[in-house]
């Protein structure tokens, strides 16, 4: 009986450890392809091939207008730099043309920050913007503005604005603040724009003020478009670690969160996605960095649009099936996401975050974005705690109290992947209980195996002799059996196991 035990939990064993390096090795080796859907009642996808008619049949005019009206005022690129980061500001459009991470400044300490693949000789910038934006034409780069009017958003993107500044290099220092002004007009249309920037050298949060009027009104249907992609460029090729940009929004109590993928459909090259209700904050990023718009009050009508293009890359392995069968891919399929989230025009102050998904950064910027703009923001929920919806509220819970832990750990010993043996050791002490009632269960049940078989023989052999199963006889062998499966359940001993999974996840999203 001993050996059978043994055997049984041998196998139990394997089959466990085979099943966890399966799920394990899958999630590691294959980029995740999950598509989180939206409520259909609170979002539409319009898959957009083509120009929409609005834009088709305003674009002659806009031709013609822009061209009567010439530009006269010269280019000028302002670099802004901070302790924490730098950016690039061009007069063409008022847009920014680099944001450069360089620190990673938390409550929990300080970091400096490279692009993907960095190391000791190649210290590679930190770069939010999409090249592949940049180079578009028209550029998709971080604070254009979308009016649904073609001949006035090709006017206030396209051409050169007057700037407050005469410098071209400004550093910021540490408790300084800087105002740049860039301002436009179009006095045959009576068109007016002023687009005021305020960078902190202490915060990842910058004030961007907007003022676009026609004829002394404000133009109401503004939208702020962040992005494209915002993210590491540094990236060479996406897996599950690192993940393409991704739009996220919180809008009417609920994150939203929608892939590039997800928004073109597969036969299309571009696509775009309406999403209804009250914004809080919506922008785009990657697994680790982020920007965002937060509007001065709630707005409704945002959209996240997404154009698919192919792109050359070092060979690699695109899933497990791939890696057995050592076919490596060189080319892989991206996305530039934009979104375009709704904004006042009336001059007051939008906040603008670009930093670090670093929780204990962003649990702080709650509260000095809740404290800026006069409602709750939760800015934190930027990471995703999970790829499925609802078993976010499991894992948030639990994944929190852990990353503390990993943190105070970490401290101590200056050395993350200790730290994380650390809390290991410990995370599974606490599970010992569970285990120990597994164990017990299991025992109980192989135990009670021979005579439980003995007890069925009986019953067996009393059905075939006919006797009813109100007999007091039949009774009492049933009860005996009820007895010995009281504490010798299956589920007894599988469900301490399956309370395990949702610590492990959130064990497992902290440590990522």
């Amino acid at each position: 009986m001993s050996d059978n035990k043994q055997s049984t939990q041998f196998r139990f064993l394997l089959a466990a450890t085979l099943s966890m390096a399966v799920l394990f090795g899958w999630t590691y080796f294959s980029p995740s392809k999950k598509i989180e859907q939206t409520n259909t009642n609170t979002a539409q996808v319009v898959v957009n091939a083509t120009p929409t008619p609005e834009i088709q049949q305003n674009q002659s005019p806009q031709q013609q207008i822009v061209a009567s009206v010439p530009d006269n005022t010269p280019s000028k690129e302002i670099t802004i730099k901070t302790p924490l980061y730098q950016v690039k500001l061009d007069s063409k459009g008022a847009v920014a043309t680099s944001w450069i991470l360089i620190k990673n400044k938390s409550p929990k300490g300080e970091k400096l920050l490279f692009a993907d693949g960095a190391n000791e000789g190649e210290q590679k910038p930190l770069e939010l913007i999409s090249p592949e934006g940049l180079a578009r034409n028209p550029r998709e780069v971080p604070f254009r503005l979308s009016t649904g009017d073609q001949n006035i958003d090709n006017f206030i993107n396209e051409r050169n604005y007057q700037v407050s500044v005469s410098e071209e290099n400004l550093e910021i220092n540490e408790g300084q603040t800087k105002q740049i002004d860039y301002i436009l007009r179009d006095e045959a249309n009576g068109l007016e724009i002023t687009k005021s920037f305020v960078f902190n050298a202490d915060s990842y949060v910058t004030d961007l003020q907007i003022k676009l009027t026609r004829n002394g009104q404000i133009i109401p249907t503004a939208k702020l478009l962040i992005g494209a992609s915002i993210g590491d460029h540094g990236i060479k090729h996406h897996n599950y670690y690192h993940i393409e940009p991704e739009g996220v929004a919180f809008i009417s109590g609920r994150t939203e969160r929608h892939l590039g993928a997800s928004i073109v459909p597969s036969e299309k090259s571009e696509g775009n996605l309406l999403i209804n209700g009250d914004v809080d904050w919506a922008g785009v990023g990657d697994a680790y960095f982020a920007m965002a718009a937060i509007p001065a009050s709630r707005t409704s009508g945002l959209e996240f649009r997404a154009t698919k293009y192919e792109v050359a890359t070092e060979p690699f392995f695109n899933g497990i099936f791939s890696w057995i069968m050592r076919t490596p891919t060189v080319k892989e399929n991206r996305h530039l996401l934009t979104a375009y989230v709704p904004i006042n025009t009336d001059g007051s102050p939008n906040k603008i975050y670009a930093g670090t998904k670093d929780y204990f950064v962003l649990n702080h910027y709650n509260e000095v974005l809740t404290s800026a703009v006069g409602r709750p923001i939760d800015i934190e929920d930027f990471v995703n705690f999970s790829n499925y919806t609802w078993f976010r509220a499991i894992t948030k819970p639990v994944t929190i109290p852990i990353l503390y832990a990993l943190t105070f750990l970490n401290s101590l010993t200056n050395n993350y992947g200790l730290a994380i043996i650390i809390f290991t050791l410990f995370f599974y002490s606490l599970l010992f209980p569970m285990r120990w009632y597994q164990s017990k269960s299991f025992k109980k049940a192989s135990a009670n195996a021979p005579k439980m078989k003995e007890l069925q023989d009986k019953l067996k052999d009393f059905q075939k002799k006919g006797i009813p199963a109100d007999d007091p006889r039949m009774r009492e062998l049933q009860m005996e059996q009820l007895k010995m499966t009281k504490d010798a359940l299956p589920i007894g001993g599988c469900l301490p196991m399956l309370l395990q999974f949702p610590l492990l996840i959130a064990l497992y999203t902290a440590v990522t």
